[in-house]
Parts: C-alpha cells; sequence; structure tokens
C-alpha cells in the first residue's frame, strides 16, 4: 500500500472516532451508571402510574459525567412523553429565573399532544395573568420593599409549577428540571425550588428537580432547608473502577469493530485514572494517533501530550485564570503539599501566614467552585489534576481573564 493510500485508509478511520472529549458531550457508551439509570427508569415509570416520589441530587469533582448523566435521563424521560426543562445554574438570581421561565415555556411549546399542550398554556396564561393582577395591586397600594414577594418571581414560578402538575397528573405525565451546577444558585431561587419539591410532594404533584453539583452540594442545600435532605435521594458520583474503565474504552470502539491492544489499552486505563472526562481525552488522541487496528501503544504515546493539552485548556487554565492572585497563590501552596486533601492549617502553614489571615482567601476558592471541603479544616480541588497541572505548568500567576487582575 503507497504512502497516499495510507493517508486516505488513516483519514477514513479518524472519521469514525467515537470518543467525544468536551463538557457534557454525550459518549456512546455511559458505563458504569446503569444503577442511577435504573433509578430514573423507576421515577418514569410511577409518574406514568400517578405516583409521586422524590427528587435526584447527584454530586461529585469535575470530570466525572455529572453532567452527560442529567443529559441521559433528560432525554429518558422526554422520550416517555414528560415534560422536561433544564438549566445550568450561574448565580445571578434574575438570569436564573429568565432561564426556568423561558425553559418552561419551551418545553410547554414541545409537548406534542395538542390537548395537552393547550391545557398547559391556558394554564401559563392565568398565571402571567395572575402575576400582572398581583404587579398592579401593589403598585396601586405602594407596598413597600419589604412586602416585594407578593408579586415576585418565586410567587409567578410556584403557582406555574403548580398549575401544570395539575395537568400534568390528570395525563400521567409530569414536570421534570434538570438543574446542573445547582450548588451555585442564589440561596432565595434554590430555596423556592426545594419548597417547590417539598410542597408538590406533599400533594403528590409530579414534580422532580434532578441536581448535580460539586461534592458540597448536599451540605448546600441542607444549609438552605433543613428539611432538603429528606427530599431527595443523594447519590455520589465517583471514577469508574478499573474493570469498568475498561469496559469504556473497549465497548466506545468495539461498534466500529476497532480495538486496542494489551498494552495500548493498559496504558490507557492507567492515564485516565477511571474519570470518564479523561476517558475521552485520551481516548480520542490516541484514536487519531492509529492507522489501524488493533491500536497499539505507540499510537496511545504519540497521543498522550495532545490529551494532555486538550485536559490542559479544558479543565485547568480557564479556572486557573479566573482565580484571583491571591487565590493562586493559595493554590499553589494546596500542590506543593502534593496531597489529595489538605488541612487549611497546613496551608496557611506553607504560606507563613496564620489561618485566620488566608480565611477569605479560602472561602474564595470554594464559593469559585475550585476547591470544597470534604470535612471541617479540609480542602481538596474540585478537578482531579489540578495540583498536577499546578506543579507540572507553573501557570503565570499574573494571567487575567474576563479582565480580573
Amino acid at each position: 500500500m503507497n504512502t497516499v493510500d495510507l493517508a486516505r485508509r488513516k483519514e477514513a478511520m479518524h472519521a469514525l472516532n467515537p470518543f467525544a472529549p468536551g463538557a457534557g458531550r454525550q459518549p456512546k457508551e455511559l458505563v458504569g451508571r446503569e444503577q442511577e439509570l435504573e433509578i430514573m427508569d423507576r421515577i418514569i415509570a410511577r409518574t406514568k402510574a400517578g405516583y409521586s416520589d422524590r427528587g435526584l441530587v447527584y454530586s461529585g469533582l469535575r470530570g466525572v459525567g455529572k453532567t452527560v448523566l442529567l443529559l441521559r435521563m433528560k432525554d429518558m424521560a422526554a422520550g416517555q412523553g414528560l415534560i422536561t426543562v433544564r438549566m445550568e445554574a450561574t448565580g445571578n438570581e434574575t438570569h436564573d429565573y429568565e432561564l426556568l421561565f423561558d425553559g418552561i415555556s419551551k418545553a410547554i411549546l414541545r409537548e406534542r399532544r395538542g390537548t395537552l399542550r393547550q391545557k398547559m398554556l391556558d394554564s401559563l396564561k392565568h398565571v402571567n395573568e395572575v402575576s400582572l393582577e398581583l404587579g398592579l395591586i401593589k403598585t396601586s397600594i405602594g407596598l413597600g420593599n419589604e412586602d416585594k414577594g407578593i408579586s415576585s418571581d418565586s410567587l409567578r414560578l410556584e403557582m406555574m409549577v403548580e398549575e401544570l402538575c395539575r395537568e400534568l397528573k390528570k395525563e400521567g405525565s409530569g414536570l421534570f428540571l434538570f438543574i446542573d451546577e445547582f450548588q451555585v444558585m442564589s440561596s432565595d431561587l434554590m430555596g423556592t425550588i426545594i419548597g417547590l419539591q417539598h410542597s408538590m410532594g406533599q400533594e403528590d404533584l409530579p414534580f422532580y428537580v434532578i441536581a448535580a453539583g460539586l461534592p458540597n452540594l448536599p451540605g448546600v442545600l441542607t444549609k438552605s432547608r433543613s428539611y432538603a435532605e429528606r427530599l431527595f435521594q443523594y447519590k455520589r458520583i465517583g471514577r469508574l473502577p478499573e474493570d469498568e474503565t475498561r469496559e469504556c474504552f473497549e465497548k466506545t470502539i468495539g461498534k466500529i469493530n476497532v480495538r486496542f491492544d494489551d498494552d495500548a489499552l493498559n496504558r490507557l486505563i492507567e492515564l485516565s485514572r477511571g474519570y470518564p472526562y479523561f476517558i475521552q481525552a485520551y481516548g480520542s488522541a490516541a484514536f487519531d494517533e492509529s492507522e489501524s487496528s488493533p491500536i497499539p501503544l505507540s499510537a496511545v504515546i504519540k497521543g498522550e501530550p495532545i490529551a494532555q493539552a486538550s485536559l490542559d485548556s479544558g479543565l485547568y487554565e480557564s479556572r486557573w485564570q479566573r482565580a484571583r492572585p491571591l487565590e493562586r497563590e493559595y493554590m499553589r501552596a494546596m500542590a506543593s503539599l502534593e496531597k489529595s486533601v489538605c488541612s487549611s492549617a497546613e496551608i496557611a502553614e506553607r504560606l507563613g501566614r496564620p489561618p485566620a489571615d488566608v480565611v477569605r482567601v479560602r472561602k474564595g476558592i470554594i464559593d469559585s467552585g475550585l476547591a470544597y471541603s470534604p470535612e471541617r479544616g479540609l480542602l481538596a480541588f474540585t478537578v482531579p489534576g489540578m495540583g498536577d497541572f499546578i506543579r507540572r505548568a507553573a501557570p503565570s500567576e499574573e494571567q487575567t481573564y474576563d479582565d480580573r487582575a
């Protein structure tokens, strides 16, 4: 086979690359999450039978596939004719309310059953009319700021969800709200949504919050509303064990009749460490460096720097750039300890400062989602390998992002 034929063969093979690196992109194989999908199947079945259930909350580090899981669950519910709304919380309360109202409106318009769609549109129209009337009443009697809740977005959302769920229950359907990055949502809006899960459950109405976020999410929810711990099934999502990591690599390329040789597969398992985001990045790079099946170890080795560069730009660099100078200094100290979990005291000691002097910096790192506290006084990065990146790349402390110094 001449050089031109080899190039064409390689190009044709690369066009079939089944790996999907990138935030939230759906992989060909969702290995290791069968239990989570079974729980969703059960909730869907109960909803269609007229029963209610608790919501679901998934927490874990970045790169373990929480967003992908939410998207797959959303597809499962939508595929069964249920009403689904998806949003990624931003922390801006006004914007997040807009996302919710817009998402609910679009979900109604996507409903294929004309009669049900019209009933929901009528309910929505009624809610909007009531909201407008309440606003006019408030204006006419000159209520003070302390009474602003009478025409608030919170009341509008509560009325909207209740009206829709009453109609949906009659049709054996339900309203599913999928929320990503739930931990950054404003406390007031989060409390409203938790309250809705509570009140709709008490009235046996089919409303479900299916949410995902960082490891601190369960604590944030119970801090917002103490009864939140009883409203959801809490599930921790982690990296895949070795056997499931192997299965993920094998199944992903098996569908196109390609395979890795044993040495290549073992190296990929070692590099990915069971993190789904890493599996996609290293698998994709190795596939693109190969020319035939089975894919050899040499292709994996050639693809390693490409995958690493993809991870740096996709997971690490932007987060480093968003951090403030003092936060970067703090993260350097964390990384220098070379531990998966550090104590606040030893980080402060490495900085040469009393712990009380860096409390605000620590809080800033947690609030921005760069780290979390697994236990009181302890701290860990939310992104797997962040410490390795800081030690390896030694990123500049002078870098800025979005004009932040």
